[in-house]
């Protein structure tokens, strides 16, 4: 018999909308789990101090008639740079390090109101900007499935929270690919739900056009991905680009989805027509994932779009993105701010206007190649990161794949890739590497399609449930950080 900790979102829901179980119960079978693994993975940095006494407060109006929501009694976790009521977030920075919100961010409120239930806020790179997940203030987070290797970033601490039991789902946020690896790293589900999909607030830019930074869930299973979604989706006139409410069932595209997927027809791009680092045993676990959608009655064929100029797009609109947000702070605390953020910053401001004007209209081009695409395909395939989970005690890899890497975040093109068009993308785990650590497939949906997606993943899984496990987490041969890994960052420079 699982333990509780191993449950799913809706398996707990389920039990204690049965009265099999009860939300006091199963708050404090993760609260342990917490105790239990946290020293040695690092995930959680701020627990919920009244967490049991809300899973008190949601088992006494169970009994008192009151009805069991789609998420009762389930913990989650959440990204310490979105805003959370009355509970430290911190963004990982130590600008913002006594910082406590007075609202909810509206995705946590959501989830609230769906029944679930915060156990902690966790650990991010400052201001969720590098694919290593350490700061000044909690330090490195650690994969469960080898502690010497990355879980990622930005999410890392959602994702190895989530890997190591200390809840079932969590939310993490995504620019660049900020959900997804970390879902990959760490063997789980992620979705970058379509832009607009979950209302964003607080934030300090309304109208985030230029690649947006959403909100999205994170989960070990399709189900309560979509379970996630459909509490989070629907406007709100705080986010003035929120979509208007989606019109379908994220919940029943899952359990629907034998019977909806068979005849979808799916293009699988390994590397984005050669642009990407690929590491050949990703390569490989990534195609066979592709190819058990065969199993299921679709048509999978190799097939890419000109991807050539996707380096340029992201440097120009990534530097914009970097000098809107923090070039304010860079001003006046970079005393205090983590070299990586610095080094983002100082080569943002270097990037002029007109390059930044460029890279906006080649996204223009570039989102009718993949639009073009998504007539002929009903989803694209590619591997979800370049490289499997990189180690903690080495410096960062100067080639994958045989092709020289001049900065990691080369590594993670795949999901900028789909960053930029506002297309729904998901993360799905789809094997392991001979040295056991998971790898994930990305799956990229039409326009505003995000049931599509999920549906597509739920299908996936029925077929790969191998691949769906928890790791056994080893604390007995743990070695320090490397040095050269304090100070990573993506260089942004004209192309």
């Amino acid at each position: 018999m699982a333990e509780l900790h191993e449950l799913g979102a809706g398996a707990i829901a389920q039990a204690i909308a049965t009265r099999k179980l009860g939300p006091v119960e199963v708050m404090r079978a993760h609260l342990a789990r917490i105790a239990a693994t946290n020293p040695a993975v690092n995930a959680v940095c701020t627990l919920n101090p009244r967490a049991e006494e809300e899973a008190r407060a949601a088992e006494a109006r169970l009994a008192a008639g009151g009805m069991a929501r789609m998420l009762e009694g389930v913990p989650f976790i959440v990204k310490d740079i979105i805003e959370t009521k009355g509970l430290k977030t911190t963004f990982g920075s130590l600008l913002m390090q006594d910082h406590v919100p007075k609202v909810d961010a509206l995705s946590v409120a959501r989830l609230k109101a769906a029944g679930a239930i915060v156990i902690a806020k966790v650990n991010t790179p400052e201001f969720a900007t590098d694919i290593f997940t350490t700061n000044k203030l909690y330090g490195a987070t650690r994969n469960p499935w080898n502690l010497n290797v990355s879980p990622g970033g930005s999410s890392g601490g959602t994702g190895a929270g989530i890997a190591a039991g200390m809840a079932p789902i969590g939310l993490g946020t995504d620019l660049g690919g900020s959900i997804r690896a970390p879902a990959s790293f760490n063997g789980i589900v992620g979705l970058r739900p379509s832009q607009g999909r979950v209302p964003v607030w607080p934030q300090d830019f309304a109208w985030d056009t230029l690649v947006a930074h959403v909100h999205g869930p994170m989960a070990r299973n399709a189900a309560d991905t979509a379970r996630m979604l459909a509490a989070m989706a629907g406007p709100d006139d705080l986010d003035p680009s929120s979509l208007p409410a989606p019109g379908c069932d994220y919940v029943a595209a899952v359990a629907n989805a034998l019977r909806t997927v068979p005849g979808r027809r799916i293009a699988y791009c390994a590397d984005l027509g050669g642009i990407v680092p690929l590491d050949p045993e990703v390569a490989a676990l990534a195609k066979a994932g592709a190819r058990r959608f065969e199993q299921l009655g679709c048509v999978v064929e190799d097939a890419c779009y000109d991807a050539s100029d996707l380096m340029s797009i992201i440097s120009g609109t990534r530097a914009f993105n970097m000098v809107a947000r923090y070039a304010d702070r860079y001003d006046q605390h970079q005393a205090r701010m983590a070299p990586a953020l610095i080094n983002q910053i100082k080569g943002a401001l270097t990037v002029d206007l007109r390059t930044v004007t460029q890279a906006e209209r080649g996204r223009t081009r570039y989102w009718h190649r993949v639009r073009e695409m998504l007539t002929k395909y009903d989803y694209l395939l590619t591997p979800t990161i370049g490289d499997a989970p990189f180690r903690l005690d080495q410096p960062l890899p100067t080639s994958v794949g045989g092709k020289p890497v001049e900065r990691y975040y080369d590594v993670i093109l795949p999901t900028y890739a789909f960053s930029l068009t506002g297309l729904p993308v998901i993360s799905a785990p789809c094997g392991f590497t001979k040295a056991g650590l998971p790898v994930g497939m990305q799956i990229v949906g039409r326009r505003q399609r995000d049931d599509l997606v999920l549906e597509a993943a739920a299908a996936y899984e029925s077929v790969s449930l191998d691949c769906y496990r928890l790791p056994r987490i080893d604390a007995s041969d743990v070695h320090p950080v490397h040095p050269a890994l304090s100070t990573p960052g993506v260089k942004i420079g004209k192309g």
